[in-house]
């Protein structure tokens, strides 16, 4: 995924309100700008964080510049969860992706806690599939860990996931981390033992986990590769 225009990198001041962030450009201006990240963003947020914005100006916003990615131990990591979806859509359509190949549409899905719906061709033998992604951001060494703690959403998910199992239908659990640093995904099982519990039940009765990393650069985000999952 390219971004459609140059970024401009500021530092950060602070987070606030999840979706707000005080940053400093380097010109010394100082600016409130959408962060479109709601979770903890563990080791991103700290104050003086390198970070590069886009803009995106429309009829009526307020606030124009998006925080698109920051820089942490000299590695640039993506933190607009708006483009999770996309991403993931373009990887598939590209062949990126093959674990999710063979399917003739993608749609969004129609759950508020899944993400992707892919229909398979008529005749083509393939179960509908239900995709859930979630972000990945806390390092824990050279690995991700996830969940980054307790979030009721990720139950949620579950809940949906399992769901679509029940109706015979295929279910995906894809853990996108929009960074390249990483060489493995663990279970916080410290952050949330009962989600875990859960999620490995769901995995002995089909649930699919697959882990990406994505390179990510000053002209884009691009998922380019498998990471594997540890209970």
């Amino acid at each position: 995924m390219d971004f459609q225009s140059p970024l401009y990198t500021a530092f950060l001041i602070r987070r606030r309100a999840k979706v707000l962030a005080d940053v400093q450009f380097e010109t010394g201006e100082c600016a409130v700008v959408l962060c479109p990240n709601t979770t903890r963003m563990t080791g991103l947020a700290r104050s003086g964080t390198e970070i590069r914005l886009s803009y995106r100006p429309k009829p009526g916003r307020r606030l124009c510049y998006v925080w698109e990615t920051a820089v942490v131990n000299g590695a640039m990591v993506g933190v607009n969860l708006n483009r999770q979806r996309d991403l993931v859509a373009e990887a598939v359509e590209n062949d990126v992706l093959h674990e999710l190949g063979g399917y003739a549409e993608i749609r969004p899905a129609a759950s508020r806690y899944l993400d992707l719906t892919l229909i398979p061709a008529e005749n083509s033998g393939f179960p509908e599939c239900q995709v859930a992604i979630a972000p990945l951001y806390v390092k824990n060494g050279a690995d991700l860990v996830f969940p980054d703690g307790i979030d009721v959403a990720n139950h949620h998910v579950l809940r949906q996931m399992e769901r679509a199992l029940n109706a015979g239908q295929r279910a995906v659990l894809l853990l996108l981390a929009q960074r390249i640093d990483g060489i493995g995904v663990r279970a916080g099982w410290t952050r949330d033992a009962q989600y875990m519990t859960a999620l490995r039940d769901l995995c002995d009765k089909g649930l699919e986990i697959i882990c990406c990393g994505c390179s990510v650069s000053d002209q884009g985000i691009w998922l380019t590769a498998r990471l594997p999952f540890m209970f």
